[in-house]
């Protein structure tokens, strides 16, 4: 008979080994804001030389940070040289790399919180404009993220959490950990997709349907995440290919995804989601799965607005005793070589 001790430790080892494996994700956390916070977000595609972002900043704020991001399908193209404007003032901000995803999809960040902060108008709709010149054709379009505190803000304590990336297209799982949710609770997700499409490639039509789901907690959001909704021409088509969750942006607020979202819920599927409808009050942990069956599209964002206290990937469950430690510390070493590596197809 295995001694229970032993047993024990070997239980916890495997229990950390799949927390582990769960936390692991390609879209990682890049900032996180806790106070009277506040987030607005938009999102713009277009095959003409600019397209337009907005942004609706509350009377009274303070603008913490702003975030301009761009979505290429081309792993030799940058959006470095395009340009963020606001009526005669115009700013070329410098893009970091976050990453290749199947060997061709990419996304850039840049830091434009300086230029917004100067250029905002504060307590009503401001228009921003993204002119991307002649590298149109392969920037599938921008999304802007711009964090606000405002003493007015209810509840009065936010958690904003931005996770930029890639999510890998053979799916990703991150935990969101909060405070005990009270009564009253608000938690919004606000998703970034690029060379996104649903449905089958009229070019290739006996291809898999581009489709991505998410799951959060074991629920479905949605089976087709991401489309071409901030297309600003008529139709879709490469170069275009970009949706992001608007927040609260003017005119081009999104209306929360209806859940549950049916099966196939193109048309009303708006990349903003309503937590609320998932998680219950005293939860304190929530799991996030995305997935790209049709390895295809490009997740580089997700921004969630969560009342109260909220991290990412909290820390695993704890093994009191430090011998308990040293010997599960030295399993997993020994595990370490059986674990098996996922390479994404190029």
């Amino acid at each position: 008979m295995m001694p229970k001790r032993i047993g024990w430790l070997i239980v916890a080892a495997l229990a950390l080994l799949a927390w582990v494996g769960e936390a692991g994700a390609t879209l990682s956390l890049f900032n996180t804001f806790t106070g009277n916070e506040l987030v607005s977000t938009d999102g713009c595609g277009s095959n003409t030389a600019s397209c337009t972002l907005q942004s609706n900043i509350q009377a009274g704020s303070t603008i913490q940070a702003a975030y301009l991001y761009s979505s290429t399908y081309t792993s030799d193209t940058d959006p470095n040289g395009i340009t963020l404007g606001k009526g005669a003032n115009s700013t070329t901000p410098t893009f970091t790399p976050l990453g290749v995803n199947n060997g061709f999809l990419q996304a850039w960040r840049a830091d434009v919180t300086s230029f917004v902060q100067t250029n905002a108008n504060i307590g009503s709709l401001t228009t921003w404009t993204v002119t991307e010149g002649g590298k149109t054709s392969v920037l599938d379009g921008e999304a802007i993220v711009i964090v606000y505190s405002n003493a007015g803000a209810q509840p009065n304590t936010h958690t904003i959490l931005i996770l930029d990336g890639f999510s890998a297209s053979t799916g990703d799982i991150a935990k969101i950990g909060f405070t005990a949710l009270p009564v009253g609770f608000t938690a919004h997700m606000f998703l970034g997709d690029g060379f996104s499409f649903d449905g089958v490639n009229p070019l290739a039509p006996t291809s898999i349907s581009q489709v991505s789901t998410i799951t959060v907690n074991g629920t479905n959001l949605t089976t087709v995440a991401g489309h071409c909704d901030d297309a600003q021409d008529s139709e879709c088509a490469n170069g275009n290919l970009l949706t992001m969750g608007g927040s609260n942006a003017g005119s081009k607020t999104d209306p929360f995804t209806p859940f549950p979202c049916g099966d196939p819920c193109i048309g009303s599927d708006h990349e903003a989601y309503d937590l609320g409808n998932v998680f219950k009050v005293g939860d304190i942990i929530g799991t996030l799965n995305t997935l790209n069956p049709s390895d295809d599209d490009n997740i580089f964002l997700e921004v969630f607005d969560i009342s109260g206290t909220a991290q990412i990937n909290p820390p695993p469950p704890s093994v009191p005793e430090p011998g308990t430690l040293f010997l599960l510390g030295a399993g997993l070493v020994g595990l370490a070589g059986l674990r098996r590596v996922l390479k994404l197809r190029t």
